[in-house]
């Protein structure tokens, strides 16, 4: 559907060459609803712009639909661009025109008849949720409003692809998961290929199948969100992903807390990551049977994603280091994936618990 041949996007400023993408390629395929994300200057935005060509790479090739889409007339190009819409984090929409004016716009070079386009837009803001909006000017509309409007815009003329750049970022959580509900119903109902861009795996979480992770213009890691949220191989994305499962919130509130603090050295503090069927089984309550390890469970939660559940425990081991290292063993028998966390030190002021790799367990 969407592919990204080894692509680069330079800029030239104050006689410097600026780097904003480099040597990214991506494979996106139809239906998919796929996640670029990382932090601002990343060059995720540069990135999906040229999905459209409104920023044409300085190297590589990008394909649409078997197209090279460099390889298109200015005429070629223009039809080619209007089975891609977009939409935007500050909606982009104008005030002057009524919210009907405003989908209605996008129809401007549209050859159908006016009575067809006047149909096409009640359509439109039926499927997004504002019917009763049809006259009503942007400025007395809220924020997720907005961006129904702009979704509908950008529907207007049929696209096959759906950009999203950053389109829930200046919206409330509330408000993001409503929109982020309605984009997965439209790529449902109406079979469209999504790119989103943002810098929350929040996002990607909720509702994206698969994610590409950037930083400094390249794609440092990618693949299925599953794979990607239960084995991340790169410390970006474990970083992302720790803030996406609030396990980072989870350590720095265990690090201030006196049960934790006053560990001792037969206590190992571990993370637990079940994925599957191993979130069902009685695990954490055998260890004690089996290697008279005694376990103290910090912190935990469970998520579905793609209908695969995953699970997070932080859990103090207690027991010999011999005992500890069997229960160990036989978690990761079981498809457990166990990362031992450095040891909180009392200096007055609290050290964030930080995870070494699985490499380093006992």
């Amino acid at each position: 559907m969407i592919e990204l041949n080894q692509v680069d996007v330079q800029f030239e400023s104050d006689k410097k060459i600026i780097h904003a993408v480099r040597n990214v390629s991506l494979k996106i395929d139809q239906g998919d609803i796929y996640g670029i994300v990382g932090y601002s200057g990343a060059g995720k935005s540069t990135l999906v712009r040229t999905i459209n060509l409104l920023q044409r790479p300085t190297n590589g090739t990008v394909q649409v639909n078997g197209q090279n889409l460099l390889d298109l007339n200015p005429k070629e190009l223009r039809t080619a661009r209007k089975k891609v819409g977009m939409i935007f984090q500050h909606f982009n929409l104008m005030n002057a025109r009524t919210v009907a004016g405003n989908v209605l716009y996008a129809l401007r070079s549209s050859k159908l008849p006016a009575e067809e386009k006047k149909r096409k837009v009640t359509e439109l803001l039926e499927l997004v949720g504002l019917a009763d909006k049809q006259d009503v000017y942007p400025s007395q509309l809220s924020g997720g409003q907005k961006q129904r409007v702009g979704i509908a815009r950008a529907l207007a003329n049929d696209p096959e692809v759906l950009l999203c750049d950053e389109a829930t970022s200046a919206l409330d959580p509330k408000t993001t998961l409503s929109i982020l509900e309605l984009v997965k119903d439209l790529n449902e109902k109406l079979g469209l290929t999504i790119v989103i861009i943002t810098h929350e795996m929040e996002v990607i979480k909720e509702i994206c199948n698969k994610v590409a992770v950037m930083e400094n213009g390249a794609v440092v890691e990618q693949g299925d969100v599953v794979s990607i949220f239960t084995d991340p191989k790169e410390p970006l994305t474990q970083e992302f992903i720790n803030t996406a499962t609030h396990i980072d919130q989870a350590l720095a509130k265990l690090a201030k807390h006196p049960s934790v603090l006053n560990i001792s050295e037969e206590d190992t503090i571990v993370r637990l990551s079940f994925v599957g069927e191993s979130t069902n089984s009685p695990l954490i309550s055998s260890l004690y049977s089996k290697f008279t390890v005694t376990t103290n469970i910090l912190y935990g939660d469970i998520e579905i994603l793609h209908d695969t559940p995953i699970g997070n425990l932080i859990v103090t081991l207690s027991g010999t280091t011999a005992q500890r290292k069997s229960a160990i063993h036989y978690l990761k028998s079981q498809d457990v994936k166990v990362q031992q966390l450095e040891q909180i030190r009392l200096n007055n002021q609290p050290k964030v618990v930080s995870i070494n790799r699985e490499k380093h367990i006992l």
